[in-house]
């Protein structure tokens, strides 16, 4: 019997190069507004190619501003981990379903008594994107990435120039793994945000 599911979404096209890389990493870190993060990732990279960043920012200002990206980011994937475990854990199997204690408590932790609502909320629509990644983090044996808040702004840019410049060969393990989560979530009869986006791969423009 084949089972079909529909629901509203919008489509993000990701080239696998440092465009396509900076363009998936900008809409977890900041959804609600990822043209700031895209701008403060395309600065990162002109620095990384020799070019100057956009508006004569210096430097410095590009690497503080990345280093705020690199903070949201971690962000994100502290949340897609969370996701990961409460959609393998929660028979109710609801998006959110904000009331599992096991899994509550490790993200109240992490997000320093901020309100989970308030946090989790705006990464709905990117939630599976923000599990992929962190997936293809780890398999790309990056699973270090991102990982302690106390990390130093080189050591930051550093990971982001591996991410964005040297190698792109886990863009297209995260767009494998958001879609499946994004499937299975759907065809289980959970609910998916109204502004769901998905992410397919397409074509750079070297290719």
């Amino acid at each position: 019997m084949i089972k079909t599911a529909t629901f509203n979404a919008s489509i993000i096209g990701i080239p696998q190069d440092s465009e396509g890389a900076a363009r998936l990493v900008s809409h977890i870190a900041k959804p609600t507004n990822h043209s700031i993060a895209m701008r403060k990732l395309r600065d990162l990279v002109l620095l990384f190619e020799g070019e100057r960043p956009f508006n004569n920012r210096s430097r410095d200002q590009v690497k503080d501003a990345a280093s705020v990206v690199w903070s949201q980011i971690r962000k994100a994937i502290e949340l897609g981990d969370w996701f990961d475990r409460m959609f393998a854990a929660s028979p109710a199997g609801r998006v959110d379903d904000l009331q599992m204690e096991n899994y509550a408590r490790t993200l109240t932790q992490s997000l320093a008594g901020a309100d989970k609502k308030i946090v989790w909320q705006p990464h709905l629509p990117v939630i599976h994107m923000a599990a992929g990644f962190r997936i293809a983090m780890m398999r790309t044996n990056r699973g270090r990435f991102f990982d302690a808040n106390a990390t130093p702004r080189s050591v930051r840019i550093e990971q982001l120039r591996e991410v964005l410049w040297d190698d792109h060969q886990w863009v297209s393990l995260a767009l494998e793994q958001a879609e499946a989560r994004l499937v299975m979530h759907r065809l289980h009869g959970r609910q998916i945000p109204a502004k769901t986006r998905i992410f397919i791969r397409v074509p750079s423009s070297q290719e």
